[in-house]
């Protein structure tokens, strides 16, 4: 035992998350040299850095590339279409609340039928590799060597801490809405825990940002980033019940259902992890994730 490995022989935790932050910052910063400027080329080059460092890491533990969570099976499209069915119905619920409080309204505008579907489909797709990206970046390899050592509850909540302050620098940002922030990525890391499915969570992620952008036209996380036809929402009341420019997620309400949601998912019985994600050898994938592997795949 040294000061690089611990008894087993292994690299400490505290190494390994070192080695992944610098070689996902420096995967990053090259491919964003040689990626067009923008914020989808941005996301992507945190995606494919995360993914490639998170492979690398768990391959010096005997991992397979299944183990991080974005396994290659038949059943991932259905996983990601649950995950984003969760999201969607959890973010709708925060904004229906926010409405009957009298925190959101919407005013009309024009639009067509046409235009507002041709606009859903294209907003998911945009919004699909930022949730992926930030989904690998946390919940990814960091939650698993967290988890594996310390537990997945402390886990969850650690990477959940970053992922609010990660935020810090969005508009309009606020102790309340950092704070959201943070009890959002509460409920994608219990997801992650309960199915070991980065499909499942960056389903759930992308449901949640596409439900207030596009559905209630709403910002999301203080950035307004697309406009649906017909209508547009805006925030109204006191900032702690309609948010204020950072959107739901700057509001009492996101705490309160974000919470209660998330408690449901951990000790409630709704999500279990496939066989095959068992079979992937996670590293989260002990005793302390309180799991059992769906009979089937």
């Amino acid at each position: 035992m040294g000061v690089l490995t611990a008894a087993d022989g292994r690299i400490r935790l505290g190494w390994r998350l070192l080695v992944f932050v610098g070689a996902t910052l420096l995967g990053a910063s090259v491919l964003g040299m040689l990626l067009p400027t923008g914020i989808l080329s941005g996301a992507t080059a945190i995606l494919a850095s995360s993914v490639l460092s998170g492979w690398w890491l768990l391959a010096m533990d005997a991992r397979p590339v299944s183990a991080l969570g974005f396994h290659a099976e038949a059943s991932a499209p259905g996983e990601a279409l649950r995950g984003l069915t969760l999201g969607v119905a959890v973010g709708l619920v925060v904004v229906g609340v926010m409405a009957l409080l009298g925190g959101v309204r919407w005013n009309g505008q024009e639009g067509s039928v046409a235009a507002w579907f041709a606009g859903a489909a294209a907003s998911l797709g945009f919004l699909v590799i930022p949730a992926a990206a930030e989904e690998a970046l946390l919940r990814g390899y960091p939650l698993q060597a967290l988890g594996e050592t310390w537990g997945a509850g402390i886990a969850v909540v650690i990477t959940s801490a970053v992922f609010g302050l990660l935020h810090l620098g969005n508009p309009g940002a606020g102790a309340l809405s950092i704070v959201n922030v943070g009890v959002a990525g509460l409920f994608l890391g219990v997801v992650y825990v309960r199915t070991l499915s980065l499909w499942w969570a960056t389903g759930a992620h992308l449901g949640w940002n596409w439900a207030h952008g596009y559905l209630a036209d709403v910002p999301v996380s203080g950035l307004e980033l697309m406009d649906a036809p017909f209508y547009d929402g805006i925030a109204s009341g006191p900032a702690w019940i309609g948010g204020g420019g950072f959107g739901p997620e700057g509001s009492l309400v996101a705490t309160v259902v974000l919470l209660v949601v998330t408690a449901g998912l951990w000790w409630g019985p709704w999500l279990e992890p496939a066989a095959k994600a068992l079979d992937a050898q996670p590293l989260l994938a002990g005793p302390t994730t309180r799991l059992h592997a769906k009979t089937g795949g």
